[in-house]
């Protein structure tokens, strides 16, 4: 069954501020949208809006040092769609409970035609499938981009015109702290024109926390960031592939997995949904390597093994309204032809459209 759902793009170009109004501006109604449910998960965890900005007030320091121009993308932003800036700025700072995605990575030595192809599931909050929004980038004196974003605020995973892709994994480390948001690294990833500056840019010395960042360029370099606020592990694609989910895979990272003892807090099993994704998308992907294709990344994006928490996720009924997770978008991003091929909703129902750089 084919379920078409149009997906919103808008184009941007000039400085960052330029960019943000013009986000802020085509994109008001998801913004305050966006913000309207902020304020309700603020109220759940038991704060005030007030003291939600408070909070987020000091990590801005750490944000316009790491990134100035990401900082002017939310100022262009709020003065387009006609919110505060210390409101939307409250929307990167809060320490979120847990999306729980699916990533894949795979270069030319186990591709069909020898392309790289990164694919990634973004399982997210159902009510973040409206606010979904493609962004085609030219920002001044920067690489050219493609990114799924929330609102054109927060950005999740793209691509560059460098031949520099992101996508990512959720990591829930004890060493939170504050500093530099998480959120704020996408941009500067998608700024980076080689591998080597979109790694250092994954990973700023004063994070506050830290995503698995994985990162491929057309070239064929895979990595996985593996991070915390204060340390990181970078795994490599030695055989051509790589698969992540929602916990550390490295040894050296292990110490900092607060993942399963809050997950299992909201949502009991939740540290055995990861384990199995990783173990059943790498079985998956391990019977088609030397012949991967696009098509064969999809039909993986789209398994329902261990049901409703599988790679392709469903709405679990069972679980309070507010810690429920699906598979808001899936993506399959081709670094070496420099398009992406997006699904908004599950894929398993869905259809992927394609958006060339």
């Amino acid at each position: 069954m084919s379920q078409k759902i149009g997906l919103r793009m808008v184009e941007a170009s000039g400085s960052h501020h330029e960019m943000g109004f013009k986000l802020g501006e085509r994109c008001k109604d998801l913004a305050e949208s966006m913000m309207e449910d902020m304020g309700i998960r603020v109220k759940a965890a038991g704060t005030t809006w007030d003291r939600a900005v408070y909070n987020a007030r000091k990590h801005l320091p750490f944000a316009e040092e790491f990134d100035s121009e990401y900082v002017e993308w939310v100022r262009g932003y709020a003065e387009g769609s006609g919110l505060k800036f210390e409101d939307l700025f409250v929307y990167f700072c809060q320490e979120a409970g847990g999306g729980l995605c699916t990533d894949i990575a795979v270069n030319n030595e186990v591709t069909s035609d020898g392309s790289v192809l990164s694919a990634h599931t973004e399982d997210w909050r159902p009510i973040d499938e409206k606010h979904l929004v493609l962004v085609s980038g030219k920002p001044k004196g920067e690489p050219a981009f493609l990114a799924m974003t929330l609102g054109g605020l927060q950005i999740d995973c793209g691509l560059n015109s460098a031949g520099i892709s992101l996508t990512g994994n959720s990591l829930f480390p004890s060493d939170v702290r504050i500093g530099v948001p998480k959120e704020f690294v996408a941009r500067k990833i998608l700024a980076s024109k080689a591998i080597g500056d979109a790694i250092r840019a994954a990973v700023p010395e004063k994070r506050g926390s830290s995503y698995n960042n994985n990162l491929c360029d057309s070239s064929g370099e895979i990595y996985s960031l593996e991070g915390s606020a204060t340390d990181f592990c970078a795994l490599y694609a030695h055989e051509g592939y790589l698969v992540h989910t929602n916990h550390y895979l490295s040894d050296k990272m292990a110490k900092y997995e607060a993942a399963f003892q809050r997950a299992k807090e909201k949502s009991p099993g939740a540290d055995a949904d990861s384990i199995i994704r990783r173990n059943r998308a790498l079985r998956l992907l391990k019977r088609e390597l030397g012949k991967v294709t696009v098509a064969s990344l999809a039909n993986i994006l789209s398994d329902h093994v261990n049901y409703p928490n599988s790679i392709c996720r469903h709405t679990d009924e069972s679980v309070q309204p507010l810690e429920q997770y699906k598979t808001i978008f899936s993506i399959i991003i081709d670094v070496t032809h420099l398009k992406v091929l997006v699904c908004r909703g599950n894929p398993c129902v869905g259809k992927y459209n394609e958006y060339t750089l």
